[in-house]
């Protein structure tokens, strides 16, 4: 068993001085924790632009976990897309290449996972997780091939769930836009 702390750097996202307003020329994305808990390839994100320090910014490989309530936790993989993570999230990055990143994020949304982060969380009515606490969650050790195997086949299937999820949106557009020409030509 390892803790996490000693897996990856955990640090918070970038606190914003005021409220996050969304620009069309804006060359970030800004992504909290409520991106978490959709599907995050279709979450509308708002966009700024960035002014901070570059070591704010998400790299590939980074996972990002709420720092509040319960959502789930996501691998950044984006290679052209420049993103921030607000102050709502943790961001953690592994400290060598060889921890598994997609195996930490396949831990956190996993039932064990959960009830990890709900056991050393505290508040009544919204539970939230400090820092330090995060960083003694016990991630179980299993041999590195069937730790990678299993990271990637939870990837391949949440990959897969997201081609659905388009699909449908797609369907879902051809089909008003089939009520839409129907009606409008039924009233001319």
């Amino acid at each position: 068993m390892r803790k996490l702390g000693d897996l990856v750097e955990i640090r918070s996202g970038y606190t914003f001085r005021s409220a996050i307003d969304s620009f069309a020329a804006g060359d970030t994305e800004v992504i909290q924790a409520k991106d978490l808990g959709i599907d995050f390839g279709f979450a509308a994100r708002p966009r700024i632009l960035f002014t901070g320090e570059s070591r704010h910014l998400l790299r590939p490989g980074e996972i990002l976990v709420s720092a509040r309530g319960f959502s789930k936790a996501v691998l950044f993989q984006d290679k052209e897309l420049k993103a921030v993570a607000s102050s709502s999230l943790f961001v953690l990055t592994p400290k060598s290449n060889s921890i598994n990143s997609e195996f930490i994020t396949m831990f956190f949304n996993s039932s064990v996972g959960m009830k990890a982060v709900f056991e050393l969380s505290s508040g009544a009515a919204l539970k939230s997780i400090t820092k330090d606490n995060l960083a003694q969650i016990v991630i179980p050790e299993i041999p590195p091939g069937q730790e990678r195997a299993l990271g990637r086949a939870v990837q391949a299937l949440d990959e897969y769930r997201s081609a659905i999820t388009k699909k449908e949106i797609y369907l879902d557009h051809i089909r008003e836009a089939i009520i839409t020409k129907t009606l409008k030509e039924a009233a001319k």
